[in-house]
This record gives structure tokens, sequence and C-alpha cells, in this order.
């Protein structure tokens, strides 16, 4: 069965060395490695769309992007050969009561487990000693099994679709993250979710969040359907990030009253320009 782990693999090795990993604590290594990934590695599954499905420690480094598994595999094969006992972490509920399917990972020093999560915006406010809320722990050896099970379940619907490459879309909807603006007490981003309904049925969702320490807040998102973009504002309290409750009416971008016609709202529709055709073509399989 192919591994998503490779300890004491060279690469891992040699990047060990490179940063200057051994004899840290595992906050001061955790720290280190999350500095790098912010300088490198993208969150992104633009430049290999299809496969692998869930990218291994080495696909990171390789491609230079990902998304969580991704990353917490990368973390998990360093922190592994370093001599930390690893588990992995299946989110439900995150540190801002948010609902979430995300994965992240624990990690054992000194008897004491920590939860760490190396993606943003968990890794920039949160990450080390991370306090999410509702999630189940898998070790690595049933981690590797119960996302080998998912990986069938999405080959198998994309060849039912007519297309194997479809299994990749089908098994990480979430392919894309651009910073728009960061600062120490601020993180902004635009976050892309393809969701595929069927062969070269598709819609994309362009969601602006801002992100602090405290809490987290999305006031524009943007549904995209066969070249149409459709804008909401949030203009009810919402229960959580994703409260469908929270949005007003759709519209067209002629159709966008100048009340809602704020920074933010040029912000994201500058950025869909910017990533639109691109994922389009991956969803249509043109890529």
């Amino acid at each position: 069965m192919e591994q998503y782990i490779h300890p004491n693999n060279e690469e891992i090795t040699q990047f060990i060395e490179e940063l200057e990993l051994r004899n840290l604590s595992l906050k001061d290594t955790t720290l280190k490695i999350f500095e790098w990934l912010d300088n490198n590695i993208a969150y992104s599954r633009l430049n290999s769309p299809y496969f692998p499905l869930q990218r291994s420690d080495l696909d990171l480094l390789e491609f230079r992007s990902g998304t969580c598994g991704d990353y917490s595999n990368f973390l998990a094969s360093v922190l592994i050969t370093l001599g930390f006992k690893v588990k992995y972490v299946l989110l439900k509920t995150d540190c801002y009561k948010n609902p979430q399917e995300h994965i992240c990972l624990t990690v054992q020093e000194n008897s004491v487990w920590k939860l760490i999560d190396p993606t943003n915006p968990y890794r920039k406010f949160c990450g080390f000693d991370c306090q999410h809320q509702e999630y189940e722990i898998k070790t690595p050896e049933e981690f590797l099994k119960w996302n080998k099970e998912l990986e069938r379940k999405y080959l198998k619907q994309a060849d039912e679709f007519g297309d194997h490459r479809y299994a990749g879309l089908l098994f990480a909807p979430w392919i894309h993250q651009d910073t728009i603006f960061e600062s120490e007490e601020l993180l902004e981003v635009v976050f892309y979710l393809l969701i595929l309904e069927k062969p070269k049925s598709f819609q994309i969702y362009s969601t602006y969040i801002e992100y602090t320490k405290n809490g987290s807040y999305t006031p524009i998102m943007c549904r995209i359907e066969s070249g149409i973009e459709n804008y909401s504002f949030s203009i009810h309290t919402p229960k959580n990030l994703w409260d469908s409750n929270q949005w007003s009416e759709e519209y067209l971008v002629d159709e966008v009253p100048q009340i809602y016609k704020d920074e933010k709202y040029f912000l994201l529709k500058d950025n869909i320009q910017k990533r639109l055709k691109k994922i389009e073509n991956i969803a249509n399989l043109k890529s």
C-alpha cells in the first residue's frame, strides 16, 4: 500500500538538517517548520488537481503546495523522524467553533499530547497546542487505512463519471486559497471550493474570509455557475463561519447595490478574475 509518510527518507532528513531541527523542543521545532511553510508552501491543488488524491510528505516537497492533509503528512514525517510520537486528528469543530472537515496532528512530548495544526489560519494564530473543540484521533496506520478507503470511494465515483481524473476533484474540492492581506493581528484570504455535481456540471464558491486570533468572519461570497458570478453579502448574524442563513439574496455583477461595493468586494472580484479560468479548466478536465 502506498504510504503518505516516509520518516527517515533522505529528503526528510535533509530538510531536518537544513532547518537545524535536531535537539529542539517540540514547540521550537514546530515554529521553525511553520515559518518554512509560510515561505515555501502554498495552499493549493491547482498545479496537480487530479492526482495524487492525498499528497504525501514527498509530494508536498515536490509540488510546493497542498492542503491540510498534505501539510499534516509532511509535518508527521518530520516529527516522527525526530523521535516524536504522532497521531492524526480528524477535525469536526475547530478552535473558532466552526464546523470543519479538516486534518491536523496531535504530538507527544514528555507524556503530554498537544494538538498541532500546520494549516492557516490555525498555523498563524494558534497552531501549536491548538484548542480545537471536537475531533477524532487516529494512529498513522489507522489514518492510512481510513484515507485509502476514501480514495477508493472517489475513484469509483470518478469511473462512474467516465474519467478517473474526476477523483481528485471529488476527493479534495477545497482547491485553492489566496492570501489577500496579512498583519500580526489579521489574516484575510479568498478561499475556493469546487463542487462537482456531475461531469462538466459544477459550481465554484469563492469566499472572502477574515481571521484573527479570537474569531473568523466572512463578509462576502460569490457562487459561480456556468461562468456567471452571483454575489451574496453577510447581513445576518451567523452561528458560525459557514452559516448559510447569514447571506443576502444573490446579485449578478451589474446588480450589486452600491452599499455593498466596498474594498473587499473589489478585492474578491479581482481575485476571481485572476483564478476563475484556471479552476474552470480544471473542472472541465482541460488542465
